[in-house]
């Protein structure tokens, strides 16, 4: 969580994320009300979760015990199921590339991190 307020915060990739979705900061923020983004924070946290404890099951299975092969099976999680997942909803919908390239990123990093501390503490 606090990798995704970094990743899309104005500092990084925040500025860029909401011209690809020709929005303003003020667009944004109107249209995120209290209610609403606490849903969508408990959900995204639910799933986090939940991704988490799927990628322990893999690492476990795998016998994944160095932060270097946890990484790699992150990467090979990210590549096999959430690129090629994600991929189609952005095409079929036409969404912007950069935002797929902003998401998808920031999915890797995030999931290449995570592999590499769960086969740490595992």
């Amino acid at each position: 969580m606090a990798l995704g307020a970094l990743w899309y915060s104005p500092y990084v990739m925040g500025k860029l994320w909401l011209r690809s979705m020709k929005r303003t900061q003020e667009e944004f923020k109107q249209e995120s009300n209290g209610a609403k983004m606490g849903m969508i924070y408990v959900l995204n946290t639910i799933a986090s979760l939940v991704f988490a404890y799927v990628l322990a099951h893999i690492v476990k299975f795998a016998g994944i015990t160095s932060f270097t092969a946890g990484a790699t099976a992150g990467f090979w999680v990210w590549l096999g199921f959430v690129v090629t997942t994600v991929l189609p909803g952005y095409l079929y919908e036409s969404r912007p590339k950069m935002l797929y390239l902003i998401f998808i990123i920031y999915q890797l990093i995030s999931i290449v991190l995570m592999g590499g501390l769960i086969a740490v503490w595992s």
